[in-house]
């Protein structure tokens, strides 16, 4: 279904066409919603030029009447496109991962990324109820002991590390935008990075291009990834702080509710999570290094997490579709 994705095809850098073919699901060379994304964004700084332009003639007109309507014009044009396109420049591209059996979710991010006057595409997540889980593993993507894991009873199950029908599609959904940002942004560098959504994320209260920059701030430059918000299950991720507000990853953490990433970040994160064996956030937590007389932290991807959060899982009003029920 998704093509081969075994860490020994990974390339360090370079092009990565022939390495990360992309799902039929979404065939083409960009997403079908790319270049609409791509030119809403171009239409608008357009705009906004061609604004200022007329503004700049208007100025200079010899009929003073239709100088001010052109310049009154002109202005509002202008502030109209940059109300449009001066937000979220920071971001070279935004996802959020929504099933098609999911609108209410959907609409519950469409209102908050109107809040926020945030561009995003929406991608068309995998769902897990539909896929030939044995197939996948026959072709390499799912380790089979976790294929048998993956069988047992749910009272039997690892919660939130064994994998399930909706842990896989989520993981598949993930790697699926990680393939996209690698294939289609050849010119990105470690400066470009992306925003990964999931659909029961919450933006919290205050949250804006401004405090993002100001928290990312803090980040050290070698990070390949940003989550920005999640949970700290073990309680010692303050063991890790590097900076004001930003701790390093460590197998204690969990949640992909919405992260940061680079390319160079996408490709880790694929070579760390093929074939699978856990759920995805519990393999992109665990390759650390080891230190003696200290906690030990993940080196692949080069990850931190901001806390306090800026995001946090939406719980209240939408049920998982990744976890089974926990059981007693």
């Amino acid at each position: 279904m998704l093509g081969l994705l075994h860490p020994q095809r990974l390339p360090a850098a370079g092009p990565a066409a022939a390495v990360y073919p992309l799902s039929p699901r979404h065939t083409g060379k960009t997403h079908p919603l790319s270049d609409r994304f791509v030119q809403g964004r171009q239409q608008w700084k357009a705009v906004a030029s061609a604004a200022a332009a007329v503004a700049a003639a208007a100025a200079h007109s010899r009929r003073p009447r239709a100088a001010r309507q052109a310049m009154s014009t002109a202005t509002a044009t202008a502030q109209r496109a940059a109300a449009q396109v001066l937000p979220w420049q920071s971001i070279r591209g935004a996802y959020c991962m929504n099933m098609d059996r999911r609108p209410e979710r959907w609409s519950f991010m469409q209102q908050q990324f109107a809040d926020l006057k945030m561009p995003v595409l929406r991608w068309s997540a995998v769902d897990g109820r539909l896929l030939d889980v044995q197939g996948l593993a026959q072709g390499g993507l799912i380790n089979p002991k976790a294929l048998q894991r993956y069988f047992l009873p749910d009272q039997q199950k690892l919660f939130g590390v064994d994998l399930t029908a909706g842990g896989i599609g989520c993981a598949l959904s993930h790697m699926e935008i990680w393939r996209h940002v690698i294939l289609n942004n050849p010119d990105a560098d470690d400066g470009d990075y992306f925003l990964v959504i999931e659909d029961d994320c919450q933006f919290l209260p205050g949250f804006s291009e401004a405090q993002l920059l100001a928290r990312l701030s803090q980040v050290p430059d070698d990070w390949q990834m940003v989550y920005l918000g999640g949970q700290d299950l073990m309680r010692r991720q303050g063991e890790l702080e590097v900076g004001d507000g930003v701790r390093r990853l460590y197998r204690g953490f969990r949640e992909t509710t919405a992260y940061l990433i680079t390319v160079s970040g996408c490709k880790a994160c694929l070579e760390v999570s093929v074939p699978m064996s856990w759920q995805i956030d519990t393999h992109l937590s665990e390759n650390e290094v080891e230190l003696e007389g200290g906690l030990s932290y993940t080196v692949k991807p080069r990850g931190y997490c901001l806390f306090p959060p800026l995001v946090e899982q939406e719980r209240s009003t939408f049920k998982t579709d990744v976890q089974k029920m926990e059981h007693d």
